[in-house]
């Protein structure tokens, strides 16, 4: 029977430390580990346009491993017609495959010139992913564009409009944020301008170590591009946006197909919380802060 509420696991914020304007909160879940799951480039997924005629917010994506793969919300896949990001999480079992629901982040480019999907675990910023939890479905791709274009004014012109250019260019000039990963860590709560922005709990310790970095950098794009101090986010901010999601529970979100998984929401005058499930275990948890000042949720 198809489970309708799930409680948020019970979490665990340490002692943040400072990686450039970011403040990183450490986070230990009481669930146990899913390890039977693979993300990022530990696993096998093939990325399609669609057959025949090619279609902005829709992908084919294949497991083409022999272990499930999680794709996670704003995980870019680079090149085809466009750069897209994918808009919520994804659990594809080994030689499946679904149609994954994306949105456009390259607005000046609609052409195939042979090349084929890249996935390199690289993220979607900050606002970028607010941007895609638009209820309003006709708005959210302008919303989208928006943003980026919103890059274009701050960081610099792309000539496409490509959020994967800005991103290639921080990275280029910037040291990438590390902060340490603590035994048993499993996720983390990241803080800019003296506020958290969101929480992000990964299938395992192993699954954190692997994302972490592209998390940060993406983050890192929305500090560069705000122009904020790098003002430090103190404990008790961070404590308190997990503290208003201990022992609620989050609801069965059918409209959004998550594959081999079930896909939870729970939005709160605080937080915008979705994760995605697996034989009932927590796969993976975001909960963005609703009242951050430079990221705005809906």
């Amino acid at each position: 029977m198809m489970t309708l509420t799930m409680q948020v696991p019970e979490l665990h914020v340490g002692r943040g430390t400072q990686a450039g304007p970011l403040t990183v909160f450490p986070v230990w879940s009481s669930d146990p580990e899913v390890t039977s799951v693979a993300m990022g480039l530990s696993s096998h997924v093939d990325v399609t346009e669609r057959a025949g005629s090619p279609v902005v917010g829709e992908l084919i994506v294949r497991n083409t491993g022999i272990t499930t793969a999680l794709l996670v919300e704003g995980e870019l896949l680079e090149g085809g017609w466009q750069h897209r990001a994918l808009r919520h999480d994804l659990i594809l079992n080994p030689g499946s495959t679904m149609v994954a629901p994306v949105v456009c982040v390259e607005a000046g480019r609609w052409s195939g010139d042979g090349r084929g999907h890249a996935r390199h675990a690289r993220r979607a910023s900050g606002n970028v992913r607010a941007a895609m939890r638009s209820p309003d479905n006709h708005a959210r791709q302008g919303r989208v564009w928006s943003q980026v274009s919103a890059y274009d004014r701050s960081m610099g012109a792309s000539q496409t409009s490509s959020y994967v250019d800005h991103l290639d260019r921080l990275q280029n000039s910037t040291d990438r944020p590390r902060t340490p990963i603590l035994d048993g860590q499993r996720g983390v709560i990241v803080g800019l301008a003296g506020q958290p922005v969101l929480l992000e709990v990964f299938p395992s310790h192993s699954c954190l170590a692997t994302a972490l970095p592209d998390l940060l950098a993406s983050l890192m794009l929305d500090a560069l591009a705000s122009g904020a101090a790098a003002e430090a986010t103190p404990g008790r901010r961070a404590r308190r946006l997990v503290e208003r999601l201990d022992a609620r529970h989050a609801h069965h979100a059918s409209a959004l197909d998550a594959g081999a998984g079930q896909t939870f929401v729970l939005d709160t005058p605080y937080a915008a919380l979705r994760c995605v499930t697996l034989d009932e275990g927590w796969a993976h948890l975001t909960a963005f802060n609703r009242r951050h000042p430079l990221v705005e949720v809906s």
